[in-house]
């Protein structure tokens, strides 16, 4: 039997969070949610997951806040960003927080963000290959 990867989705979008929830649990993926960035934390905290995705600008917590946090406590889940309002600032400090991807929800249609972020979520929840790593560090400015 295949294993079950877990993802924690935070965002204060009830159709966002609904959407991406629904997406991912029929392709196999046990899916929790949180509303915003102190109940994602929370969440992180007290359960193990194999990837969270994190909106940007949710109440309580901006997401690179929770990143940050999680990374300091020790938190061992892999995350990426999504987001409808960041800049390129942001990209770069999400990235400095250990972050594997970023997706801007308004820069592709519904179906082409699903299956984008389905696909890097998936990659990373099986493992995160030497070079793509690598890529990513690069990508930090020095």
């Amino acid at each position: 039997m295949e294993r079950k990867y877990k993802l924690l989705i935070v965002d204060d979008d009830n159709h966002i969070r609904t959407t991406f929830q629904d997406y991912f649990t029929k392709r196999s993926f046990i899916v929790e949610t949180a509303s915003d960035g102190i109940e994602g934390l929370e969440k992180l905290r007290a359960d193990e997951f194999d990837v969270a995705l994190v909106e940007i600008k949710i109440p309580r917590m901006n997401g690179i806040e929770v990143v940050r946090q999680a990374d300091k406590e020790g938190i061992n889940t892999d995350m990426i960003i999504l987001t409808g309002h960041g800049d390129r600032s942001d990209a770069v400090a999400a990235i400095k927080a250990h972050v594997f991807d970023w997706f801007d929800k308004h820069s592709l249609n519904m179906p082409e963000l699903l299956a984008s972020v389905f696909a890097r979520t998936k990659a990373l929840a099986e493992g995160v290959p030497p070079e793509e790593i690598k890529r990513l560090v690069s990508l930090v400015p020095g």
